[in-house]
Protein backbone atom coordinates (compact mmCIF):
# COMPACT_ATOMS: atom_id res chain seq x y z
CA UNK A 1 0.00 0.00 0.00
CA UNK A 2 2.56 2.12 0.94
CA UNK A 3 3.67 1.56 -3.18
CA UNK A 4 0.25 2.15 -3.66
CA UNK A 5 0.31 5.37 -2.25
CA UNK A 6 3.94 6.49 -3.46
CA UNK A 7 2.52 5.46 -6.86
CA UNK A 8 -0.52 7.33 -6.34
CA UNK A 9 1.66 10.74 -4.57
CA UNK A 10 4.13 10.31 -7.87
CA UNK A 11 1.13 10.10 -10.61
CA UNK A 12 -0.73 12.73 -9.20
CA UNK A 13 2.64 15.04 -8.57
CA UNK A 14 3.02 14.33 -12.43
CA UNK A 15 -0.42 15.30 -13.21
CA UNK A 16 0.07 18.53 -11.07
CA UNK A 17 2.68 19.43 -12.92
CA UNK A 18 1.45 18.87 -16.05
CA UNK A 19 -1.39 20.94 -15.11
CA UNK A 20 0.88 23.84 -13.94
CA UNK A 21 2.95 23.71 -17.06
CA UNK A 22 0.02 23.93 -19.08
CA UNK A 23 -1.35 26.57 -17.39
CA UNK A 24 2.17 28.43 -16.82
CA UNK A 25 1.93 31.70 -18.88
CA UNK A 26 5.16 32.35 -19.53
CA UNK A 27 5.83 28.87 -21.76
CA UNK A 28 4.51 29.33 -25.36
CA UNK A 29 2.02 27.04 -26.71
CA UNK A 30 2.32 25.59 -30.05
CA UNK A 31 -0.55 27.88 -31.54
CA UNK A 32 0.76 30.87 -30.17
CA UNK A 33 3.94 30.18 -31.55
CA UNK A 34 2.22 29.32 -35.46
CA UNK A 35 0.80 32.99 -35.20
CA UNK A 36 4.26 34.25 -34.06
CA UNK A 37 6.05 32.87 -36.71
CA UNK A 38 3.14 33.83 -39.37
CA UNK A 39 3.24 37.47 -38.32
CA UNK A 40 6.94 37.44 -37.88
CA UNK A 41 6.95 36.64 -41.79
CA UNK A 42 4.16 39.05 -42.80
CA UNK A 43 6.55 41.75 -40.70
CA UNK A 44 9.99 40.68 -42.50
CA UNK A 45 8.17 40.74 -45.65
CA UNK A 46 6.62 44.36 -44.81
CA UNK A 47 9.73 45.95 -43.94
CA UNK A 48 12.24 43.63 -46.51
CA UNK A 49 9.65 44.62 -49.89
CA UNK A 50 7.42 47.96 -48.49
CA UNK A 51 9.15 49.58 -46.13
CA UNK A 52 13.16 49.17 -46.32
CA UNK A 53 13.05 50.08 -50.11
CA UNK A 54 12.70 53.72 -49.95
CA UNK A 55 15.02 54.17 -46.78
CA UNK A 56 17.60 52.95 -49.01
CA UNK A 57 16.71 54.83 -52.12
CA UNK A 58 16.95 58.09 -49.59
CA UNK A 59 20.67 56.72 -48.43
CA UNK A 60 21.64 55.79 -52.11
CA UNK A 61 20.31 59.34 -53.30
CA UNK A 62 21.81 60.84 -49.87
CA UNK A 63 25.47 59.44 -50.86
CA UNK A 64 24.62 60.21 -54.65
CA UNK A 65 24.10 63.63 -53.80
CA UNK A 66 27.46 64.09 -51.55
CA UNK A 67 29.32 62.01 -54.85
CA UNK A 68 27.81 64.80 -56.83
CA UNK A 69 28.61 67.96 -54.68
CA UNK A 70 32.15 66.69 -53.86
CA UNK A 71 32.53 66.52 -57.48
CA UNK A 72 31.22 70.17 -57.70
CA UNK A 73 33.34 71.44 -55.06
CA UNK A 74 36.34 70.26 -56.88
CA UNK A 75 35.41 71.63 -60.29
CA UNK A 76 34.46 74.98 -58.25
CA UNK A 77 38.23 74.76 -56.63
CA UNK A 78 39.91 74.13 -59.82
CA UNK A 79 37.71 76.92 -61.41
CA UNK A 80 38.52 79.19 -59.03
CA UNK A 81 42.40 78.25 -58.73
CA UNK A 82 42.38 78.87 -62.78
CA UNK A 83 40.94 82.25 -62.37
CA UNK A 84 43.46 82.93 -59.50
CA UNK A 85 45.68 81.92 -62.34
CA UNK A 86 44.42 84.01 -64.25
CA UNK A 87 44.09 87.22 -62.67
CA UNK A 88 47.99 86.97 -61.61
CA UNK A 89 49.00 86.89 -65.04
CA UNK A 90 46.63 89.58 -66.16
CA UNK A 91 48.22 91.47 -62.80
CA UNK A 92 51.59 90.72 -64.31
CA UNK A 93 50.60 92.26 -67.33
CA UNK A 94 49.73 94.76 -66.37
CA UNK A 95 52.28 95.39 -64.10
CA UNK A 96 54.39 95.00 -67.21
CA UNK A 97 52.15 97.29 -69.41
CA UNK A 98 52.76 100.25 -66.06
CA UNK A 99 56.28 99.33 -65.87
CA UNK A 100 56.11 100.56 -69.72
CA UNK A 101 54.09 103.58 -69.48
CA UNK A 102 56.47 104.88 -66.60
CA UNK A 103 59.54 103.77 -69.09
CA UNK A 104 57.66 105.83 -72.16
CA UNK A 105 56.61 108.67 -69.39
CA UNK A 106 59.80 109.24 -68.06
CA UNK A 107 61.60 108.92 -71.55
CA UNK A 108 58.99 111.75 -72.44
CA UNK A 109 59.58 113.62 -69.93
CA UNK A 110 62.95 113.45 -70.47
CA UNK A 111 63.21 114.23 -73.85
CA UNK A 112 60.88 117.31 -72.75
CA UNK A 113 63.17 118.63 -70.48
CA UNK A 114 66.37 118.06 -72.66
CA UNK A 115 64.06 120.18 -75.41
CA UNK A 116 63.64 123.04 -72.64
CA UNK A 117 66.56 122.68 -71.20
CA UNK A 118 67.91 123.18 -75.14
CA UNK A 119 65.31 126.25 -75.27
CA UNK A 120 66.46 127.66 -72.51
CA UNK A 121 69.89 127.51 -72.90
CA UNK A 122 69.36 128.87 -76.72
CA UNK A 123 67.30 131.51 -74.85
CA UNK A 124 70.11 132.57 -72.48
CA UNK A 125 72.55 132.77 -75.42
CA UNK A 126 70.53 135.10 -77.35
CA UNK A 127 70.28 137.19 -73.99
CA UNK A 128 74.07 137.13 -73.24
CA UNK A 129 74.65 138.01 -77.23
CA UNK A 130 71.86 140.96 -76.88
CA UNK A 131 73.54 141.90 -73.15
CA UNK A 132 77.18 141.93 -75.29
CA UNK A 133 76.03 143.56 -77.91
CA UNK A 134 74.38 146.17 -75.87
CA UNK A 135 77.43 146.65 -73.63
CA UNK A 136 79.46 147.25 -77.03
CA UNK A 137 77.29 149.63 -78.34
CA UNK A 138 77.13 151.50 -74.32
CA UNK A 139 81.00 151.28 -74.31
CA UNK A 140 80.53 152.37 -78.01
CA UNK A 141 78.53 155.37 -76.92
CA UNK A 142 80.52 156.09 -74.10
CA UNK A 143 83.59 156.22 -75.66
CA UNK A 144 82.58 158.50 -78.23
CA UNK A 145 81.11 160.69 -75.12
CA UNK A 146 83.99 160.63 -73.46
CA UNK A 147 86.19 161.56 -76.54
CA UNK A 148 84.24 164.49 -76.94
CA UNK A 149 84.08 165.24 -73.45
CA UNK A 150 88.04 164.71 -72.89
CA UNK A 151 88.30 166.57 -75.96
CA UNK A 152 86.67 169.87 -74.84
CA UNK A 153 88.64 169.38 -71.88
CA UNK A 154 92.15 168.91 -73.54
CA UNK A 155 91.35 171.41 -76.20
CA UNK A 156 90.04 174.45 -73.65
CA UNK A 157 93.23 173.04 -71.37
CA UNK A 158 95.64 173.83 -74.05
CA UNK A 159 93.74 177.14 -75.09
CA UNK A 160 94.62 178.34 -71.19
CA UNK A 161 98.38 176.55 -71.01
CA UNK A 162 99.09 177.87 -74.39
CA UNK A 163 97.06 181.47 -74.41
CA UNK A 164 95.88 180.90 -77.53
CA UNK A 165 92.61 179.19 -79.65
CA UNK A 166 94.10 175.25 -80.39
CA UNK A 167 92.11 174.06 -83.49
CA UNK A 168 89.41 171.28 -81.95
CA UNK A 169 89.21 169.13 -85.20
CA UNK A 170 93.09 168.27 -84.92
CA UNK A 171 93.28 167.52 -81.22
CA UNK A 172 90.10 165.39 -81.89
CA UNK A 173 91.92 163.15 -83.64
CA UNK A 174 94.98 162.79 -80.86
CA UNK A 175 92.53 162.85 -78.03
CA UNK A 176 90.49 159.69 -80.18
CA UNK A 177 93.97 157.81 -80.47
CA UNK A 178 94.52 158.25 -77.18
CA UNK A 179 91.35 157.07 -75.90
CA UNK A 180 91.58 153.91 -78.15
CA UNK A 181 94.86 152.97 -76.53
CA UNK A 182 93.87 153.25 -73.46
CA UNK A 183 91.12 151.13 -74.61
CA UNK A 184 93.01 148.43 -75.07
CA UNK A 185 94.78 148.12 -71.92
Amino acid sequence: MLAYVLAETAASDVTEAAAEAANNPILPTVNEMFWTLVFFAILWALMKFVLLPPIMRGFEARAAKLREDEGAAEAAELAATERVREYEAGLAGARSEAVAVIEAARAEGDAQRREVVGAAEAEVASLRAAAAEEIAGAKVRARAELSGNITDIAVGAASVVLEKQVDRASSSRVVDDYVAGQGRN
